[in-house]
């Protein structure tokens, strides 16, 4: 990276560092290639020097882009290892035997958590996994991970990532004995399916916990992990800290992922309509302070990433705003498009 004057840039230079207007705003953003229309720009804005990309930065990008492929080709390995224990141990639960060993489970689990936690990138990790599942296994090997990343950015320690992990695994095992045509029914559930429902994470308790290999807080997560801080959770209505702090954890995850995924029946939401759910949910059913921590550190994430706005236009996402960390700041061709001053857009759908 170096700075040159611009009267020395060539076109199709990289810059290297965003550019600022005069009230902080993002203009133009780090990896653009000069076109003739910027030198125009520039000259009429009085800028006179940019950052641009030198050849050493064009080829340490390369081999990180490299490096991140091999890394997530061993991130998909270790996450269809994980899913396809996490298949067996669900139709073992749901034949009754509930005497198996979790450890062989978690030795997977831990891989894949290691894995993810060198690279970081849990969004993009995701996506290019192949997710051609059914949803409630995919499910909780993604609010397994979810799991993990809300701990490490809590900064706990390994240990307890892992424990959080395999809590977030295993948080819906008790619907292997709940109806598939309840579970996978499109229509709004009656009251009384509602309540059949939610007898899963009882379930899920109770056909677990004479297992000696799984941990106390592991099952306290299964049982409490739909409790809610202002009481209104199952099954025991329980009232923020009265909730054990694994059950806090995956409740955030689990809530993330079953909005943004899609199902057979219904689409999932964009990852800015979630963060506004989930901000909305701190405020009466959620842990405020886990939901904060995971909301300003997942929503770095999607910078860079390409989305369609409510008016069917597409955009790539700059900047985020941590204090409206649901509406970024959006380069739409040529424009940025402030959405935290904007309200008449949204973003539908993060695209890639």
């Amino acid at each position: 990276m170096r700075e040159i004057a611009i009267e020395g840039l060539t076109l199709g230079m990289c810059l290297s560092k965003d550019i600022y207007n005069d009230l902080g705003n993002i203009i133009l953003s780090q990896g653009t290639e000069i076109a003739e229309k910027h030198l125009d720009y520039f000259r009429k804005h009085g800028i006179y020097f940019v950052y641009i990309e030198e050849i050493d930065d064009i080829i340490s990008r390369d081999r990180y882009k490299n490096a991140m492929a091999h890394k997530l080709k061993d991130l998909n390995h270790a996450y269809g290892e994980v899913l396809s224990q996490f298949k067996t141990l669900y139709f073992e639960i749901e034949n009754k035997n509930y005497t198996f060993d979790i450890n062989a489970v978690k030795e997977g689990l831990m891989e894949l958590i290691d894995t993810l936690l060198s690279d970081n990138d849990i969004l993009g990790s995701m996506r290019v996994i192949a997710l051609d599942e059914n949803y409630h296994f995919t499910h909780a090997v993604n609010v397994a991970m979810l799991s993990a990343m809300i701990c490490k950015w809590l900064n706990l320690d390994k240990e307890t990532i892992y424990m959080a992990s395999l809590s977030g695994l295993l948080h819906d095992v008790g619907k292997a004995q709940v109806s598939q045509t309840l579970l996978f029914k499109s229509d709004d559930l009656e009251a009384e399916e509602f309540e059949q429902l939610k007898m899963h994470s009882r379930f899920g308790y109770e056909s677990l916990k004479n297992n000696p290999t799984i941990p106390k807080a592991v099952l306290a997560a299964i049982l409490f992990h739909h409790e809610r801080s202002d009481g209104s959770g199952y099954p025991s209505g329980l009232k923020e800290e009265q909730t054990p702090y694994f059950a806090r954890i995956v409740a955030v995850a689990d809530v993330f992922d079953a909005i943004t995924s899609d199902k057979i029946y219904k689409k999932g939401v964009s990852s800015f309509k979630a963060f506004t759910i989930i901000k909305d949910e701190s405020f009466r059913g959620l842990d405020p302070n886990i939901s904060e921590v995971f909301l300003s550190n997942i929503a770095a994430f999607f910078v860079n990433n390409r989305v369609r706005l409510s008016d069917g236009r597409e955009g790539e996402v700059v900047y985020i705003n941590k204090y409206a960390l649901n509406r970024p700041l959006v380069k739409v061709s040529n424009a940025f498009i402030d959405l935290s001053t904007d309200y008449s857009l949204e973003i539908e759908e993060v695209i890639s």
